[in-house]
């Protein structure tokens, strides 16, 4: 199971680095003490984890059951149509580099309610095209992992998702003023990089998925 765990927090890694969490937390630590970040955080944290436990106690097993049932060529196909449709997301990153860069800075959040809400908005619209997330929860059912350790992964996957949310909060706290101004150029430069580096990491897990599909249907 080490090759296993190893594969889930390389991709939980890469999944962590998105635009779409990471920038409204670094907006939202400009508030004083970073009012909020701990309920953003949070927010962001139980719905990502909630929806892969339900794709893992759910109906994850019986469609990975089916589709072993069928045999590979479905398998490999929906594999490949996965890879596909991830490098499709790469692109439609790629192209809205400069439109995420020039939008407007978000509205910081003055509650915790408003804080998790919008954490937990952001996630929930995020979930249907969460291919790095679909990837590793597919890995931990075709291992036929046990309950505890299916739930362990899920767990260990979103902490590590949500770790640069925490460490912006550890900064903004512990920093002080540095810690304003690090935060400041970590937002602008996110903006910008941001995309590029998300459509990067995207196009590797598409291109992995494609290629995994295409060599197991010329392998058959």
């Amino acid at each position: 199971m080490l090759a296993l765990t190893l594969l889930v927090v390389s991709i939980a890694i890469a999944d962590s680095v998105n635009p779409s969490t990471v920038v409204p937390a670094l907006w939202q630590a400009g508030a004083p003490r970073g009012r909020g970040l701990v309920s953003f955080t949070l927010g962001v944290f139980l719905v990502y984890l909630a929806g892969g436990v339900v794709l893992a106690f759910g109906p994850g097993p019986a469609l990975i059951g089916v589709l072993h049932h069928i045999g590979g060529t479905l398998e490999h196909v929906l594999e490949a149509a996965g890879g596909i449709a991830a490098l499709a997301l790469a692109v439609m990153l790629w192209r809205s580099r400069r439109r995420i860069h020039a939008e407007t800075r978000l509205r910081r959040c003055n509650t915790r309610t408003s804080a998790f809400t919008l954490g937990a908005g952001i996630m929930a619209v995020e979930l249907p095209t969460a291919f790095m997330y679909f990837g590793a929860i597919s890995a931990i059912l075709s291992a036929h992992a046990v309950a505890v350790l299916r739930l362990s992964l899920l767990v260990t996957y979103n902490a590590l998702f949500v770790a640069p949310l925490v460490a912006i909060l550890a900064i903004r706290l512990l920093a002080g003023e540095r810690g304003d101004r690090w935060l400041g150029a970590g937002e602008r430069w996110l903006r910008g990089a941001g995309p590029v580096v998300m459509a990067g990491a995207v196009t590797a897990a598409g291109t992995a998925l494609v290629a995994i599909g295409v060599t197991g249907l010329i392998a058959l």
